[in-house]
Formats: structure tokens, C-alpha cells, sequence
């Protein structure tokens, strides 16, 4: 329930403030789409799965313009992070994968000149994980028991933050910007550690894409 009402306070900031600017440039929306590639960032000696070695990453986002060089708005992305077999002693093995859903509050800020310009941008809000695993149990002497074969789906919504910078490119005469970004992701108590508890799990994506409005 939590995670709902955040989305909806969410939704009323962004509301407040884009009416608020109702009349603070004639273009008064951007949109963005970028496609690119997502990393799990996190050191394998203490995490519960292997670290897999990426895959897929999608986001776009749509931003009332508060000011040129500022804009506010709701980012949805998906991020597939790969699969990659995995053993815990005397437990288990097999395969496990990754990938998340995230619905961010998220800030740009932009360059207004030139036809290179500078970009960041910042956001928070609700990311869902997801993970999938399939394999044998174990014996305590590693022998894999016959005919217990398992497969499992597991997903959970966590807090997380992004922050990112990149550069657009602003072709004469067109209305399209092209955008080239770097961004890091943390998703609050989202990884499994061998302990037994969950810690922050640390994740790059590196897009490219387009900005229109």
C-alpha cells in the first residue's frame, strides 16, 4: 500500500506543478524514448546468485518544461539484467535472472544552446524486481537430489533512485534531439546477500535515444 500512495503523491506533484506552468513556453512537453544496455553493478564474493552479465534497456518518459532548461515529469522503464547459473553449497544450483520495472518521478535538466549540449537528470519512486530461478537441490555433500527439480518467480516492489548524464545532439532545423546517457539506478533492500538479508542492488545502463516535442 505504500508504494501506491507514493505513486500517487507522485502523480499530484507533477500535476501541481505542470499546471503551474501551464504558460511558461509555448512547447510546454518533451517527450524522450531511449534504448540501451542495463549492468548489474555488485561484487559476486557476497551476493546470494552469480552476477549476470546484462542485457536490455528500455525507458521514455514524458516532462511538462518548467523553464527551457528544466523540465518535470514521469519516467517508465524496463530493464532485463541476464541470467547466469549459480551454486549455494549443500543448498542448491541451477539459473537465476533478473530484470525490473520502474514508474520514477524524474527531474531533466538540459543545455539550451549550441548543437551539443550537456544533460543530467535525477528521479525516485517505485521499482519492481523481478527474479527468476530453476535448478536442483543439494545433499550437504553437493550431490544434487534426483527428482527434485524446482523452478521459481518472485517479485518485489522496492524504494529506488536514479541519477544520470549524458549529451544531446541538436540537428539544424529539426525539432528532435538525439541523446546519448549514462545512468546509475540503486534499488533499496533489492539484492540477495549470502548472509541471508538484502542489500542495495547498484545497477548502470548506458542509452541511446531521442528527444522530441
Amino acid at each position: 500500500m505504500r508504494f501506491g500512495k507514493t505513486l500517487v503523491a507522485m502523480t499530484l506533484f507533477l500535476a501541481i506543478f505542470g499546471a503551474a506552468s501551464a504558460r511558461a513556453a509555448e512547447n510546454s512537453w518533451m517527450g524522450t524514448a531511449y534504448v540501451g544496455y542495463a549492468k548489474i553493478i555488485e561484487n559476486s564474493d557476497n551476493a546470494k546468485y552469480s552476477v549476470p552479465g546484462g542485457g536490455l534497456a528500455i525507458h521514455g518518459g514524458a516532462y511538462r518544461m518548467l523553464h527551457p532548461d528544466l523540465g518535470l515529469g514521469l519516467e517508465l522503464g524496463y530493464q532485463h539484467y541476464g541470467e547466469k547459473d549459480y551454486v549455494i553449497p549443500a543448498e542448491q544450483q541451477g539459473k537465476a535472472g533478473f530484470s525490473s520495472v520502474h514508474l520514477t518521478l524524474q527531474a531533466l535538466v538540459q543545455g539550451t544552446h549550441g548543437t551539443t549540449r550537456p544533460l543530467g537528470t535525477l528521479g525516485a519512486g517505485w521499482y519492481s524486481l523481478r527474479t527468476t530461478t530453476s535448478g536442483q537441490l543439494l545433499l550437504p555433500d553437493g550431490t544434487p537430489i534426483p527428482g527434485n527439480h524446482f523452478e521459481d518467480k518472485r517479485n518485489d516492489s522496492r524504494f529506488g533512485a536514479n541519477l544520470g548524464i549524458g549529451l544531446q545532439f541538436h540537428p539544424k532545423n529539426s525539432s528532435v534531439l538525439w541523446g546519448l546517457e549514462a545512468r546509475g539506478h540503486a534499488i533499496f533492500q533489492g539484492w540477495p546477500e549470502k548472509s541471508g538479508g538484502t542489500g542495495t542492488l547498484n545497477v548502470l545502463t548506458l542509452a541511446a535515444g531521442i528527444h522530441f516535442s
